[in-house]
């Protein structure tokens, strides 16, 4: 008898397990098709370790951004780029705050990793000068902003010892752009 009761509490348990596999069955077979498209897109998202992103409409300055002024000179069309400390009063502005901030200048850059502001300049850059043969010696001005002269060097180079050549020419006066070029240009006049 004891055989019997083993025989039927199995046939019980079998057929409560295959009736719960077809219950399991029927509900996913008939399960809306947005829920199966949520589910699976959400699996794969775990499966495949994406990251979801958001767009954010306000871009911010950033404490770790570079941070770069550009002036830029109407008269002579040259540039001056500057690498600078970005300023702690700009963290967490908007380019449009930014630009409020900085009336006289234009941000020409603002991406997540650099901000450039660049600002035109009327006149000429501090690097053009002009070589000049005044009374006995060779002097250099600088251009101002304007195209003024202004002092800016006296050499120890004397008319006495110059060619009549180099004499005309310095007397006329030799323009020159840049630290480097006037340093050469002296030195051929030593």
């Amino acid at each position: 008898m004891r055989k019997e009761y083993i025989y039927i509490l199995i046939l019980i348990l079998s057929i409560g397990i295959v009736g719960w596999e077809i219950v399991a069955l029927i509900n996913t077979r008939y399960q809306p098709e947005e829920t199966i498209q949520k589910s699976s897109s959400i699996e794969n998202v775990y499966e495949n370790k994406q990251t979801v992103t958001t767009a954010s409409e306000n871009k911010k300055v950033s404490p770790n951004m570079k941070f770069a002024l550009k002036k830029c000179y109407d008269e002579c069309n040259h540039f001056e780029y500057e690498e600078a400390q970005l300023p702690v009063e700009l963290v967490n502005l908007t380019q449009a705050e930014v630009e409020d901030y900085y009336k006289d200048w234009e941000v020409a850059e603002f991406t997540d990793k650099q901000l450039t502001l660049t600002k035109e300049i009327n006149g000429y850059c501090d690097q053009h000068f002009l070589i000049k043969l005044d009374q006995d010696h060779v002097n250099v001005y600088q251009f101002g902003r304007l195209g003024e002269l202004n002092p800016y060097q006296k050499t120890d180079i004397a008319r006495d010892y110059l060619p009549q050549e180099d004499i005309e020419n310095l007397e006329e006066g030799i323009t020159v752009y840049g630290q480097g070029k006037l340093s050469a240009v002296l030195e051929d006049y030593e």
